[in-house]
């Protein structure tokens, strides 16, 4: 049984929801919960964690990580290192993380960092995620704005990118479009059959 929280109220399983600056985390939230998340124009708009009581869980929007415009690199890595020890404090109360990643940019991104001789942040963030959490899936947003000739190709590649990354398990990977509310509903109904595996009801989502 869950130990109480800071309230004394009995604490629920979490739901967390990760990824770099500007990724969609928030709009994805929102189009699944119909909450108002707060939604930023500006990377880096979410400073701090949200937490959202949605009936059997917990929801979790987390900052985003990475680069940030206009914040110096001091900033980028506290911001980061808090992310992570909060993740860490939390890890047996997190029944499920979501790692939002922004398809149409992976590939840039990758080489890029891998060009740098660096671990790629998207890819670094999945492998602490599997450590931390036995349930991780990852969205891969903004599949709007890939041509449709090649996003299988663009999605192959970031399966194949996360799958050396922690090689113990085929990595989740659904395809969506927050903005357009496209992949939602499967998503959804992944974290339902999560849900059941446990125990738990099944939310009411907003796309329901």
């Amino acid at each position: 049984m869950k130990e109480p929280d800071r309230t004394g109220n009995q604490r629920k399983p979490m739901i967390v929801f990760a990824g770099r600056s500007n990724v969609g985390k928030s709009s994805t939230i929102r189009a699944l919960t119909g909450k108002k998340v707060r939604i930023g124009k500006k990377p880096g708009s979410t400073r701090w964690e949200l937490m959202i009581d949605y009936g059997p869980i917990t929801i979790v929007d987390i900052p985003g990580f990475g680069y940030i415009a206009g914040q110096s690199k001091t900033l980028i890595e506290e911001t980061k290192k808090n992310v992570i020890q909060k993740l860490e404090e939390w890890k047996d109360d997190i029944i499920l993380a979501v790692l939002i990643i922004d398809i149409s940019l992976f590939r840039e991104l990758y080489e890029r960092w891998s060009s740098r001789g660096e671990i790629p942040i998207d890819v670094e963030f999945y492998s602490f995620l599997s450590e931390i959490s036995q349930n991780v899936i990852v969205v891969a947003n903004k599949s709007d704005k890939v041509k449709k000739r090649t996003l299988q190709i663009e999605l192959d590649f970031l399966v194949t990118k996360l799958k050396e990354a922690s090689s113990t398990k085929d990595p989740i990977v659904v395809l969506a479009s927050a903005k357009k509310k496209q992949g939602l509903s499967y998503l959804a109904s992944m974290i339902d059959d999560l849900l059941v595996d446990h125990g738990l009801d099944r939310p009411q989502w907003a796309l329901t």
